[in-house]
């Protein structure tokens, strides 16, 4: 209860302050809205805006570690802060550090997503659709493509989720196995379930066998 009671809390004063950043936005007084939004990760997890912009997904995933386990729903909060800043980068025209940002907040709600988060905090599903929406004209690093690829699965959007390990067996060839492994587990799927994920079993036939001949040609 104490820790219901907690992350309610934390997630009031997160709504709060994305309303509150929002109000700033509009008054173009982003300045302002980026130091609210630092101010509140200080508070919250005494963390800085500064050092998570030079920190990779993976490190900051590791502050968060408790044990053999992570506070997911502390980095799923983390991942909101992130998103909401890069925006206010992506509206002052410094886009390529929105981006870097918004993909890093991405790599992180996947990640929290998929080790317990409480989902209907943020409604999980909506901030990622969100973020990959802002996103899809760029390529996201091999890591986060493959947690987005796990998502979809879990979703039960096994085209999206074909679509990038096919995509990530041709630009990363040490994940060809693994791409491999995904598309022949899928044919273990009876035909309606493959219909239900977007799929038909000839297009899983078609892409694990392309990839079987890109992985004998390596």
């Amino acid at each position: 209860m104490l820790r219901k009671d907690y992350l309610l809390s934390m997630m009031e004063e997160l709504t709060s302050a994305v309303a509150s950043v929002l109000g700033l936005r509009r008054e173009n007084k982003h300045v302002e809205a980026l130091k609210q939004l630092d101010d509140l990760l200080n508070k919250q997890f005494r963390l800085r805006s500064d050092l998570l912009r030079r920190l990779p997904p993976e490190q900051i995933i590791e502050l968060f570690r408790l044990g053999p386990g992570i506070e997911a729903d502390k980095l799923q909060q983390v991942a909101r802060i992130l998103e909401e800043e890069a925006v206010i980068y992506l509206e002052t025209s410094r886009t390529d550090e929105g981006i870097r940002i918004l993909m890093k907040s991405l790599h992180l709600y996947l990640y929290s997503d998929l080790n317990g988060a409480t989902r209907n905090l943020q409604v999980l599903p909506e901030r990622i659709a969100c973020i990959v929406k802002l996103v899809r004209e760029y390529e996201l690093p091999p890591e986060t493509s493959k947690l987005l690829a796990v998502h979809y699965e879990r979703e039960n959007r096994l085209d999206e989720a074909a679509d990038i390990w096919f995509g990530l067996a041709w630009e990363q060839p040490e994940l060809l196995a693994e791409a491999e492994m995904f598309y022949s587990q899928l044919l273990d799927k009876t035909n309606a379930e493959l219909e239900l994920g977007g799929i038909s079993r000839q297009e899983v036939t078609e892409g694990l066998t392309e990839i079987t001949q890109l992985h004998e040609r390596k």
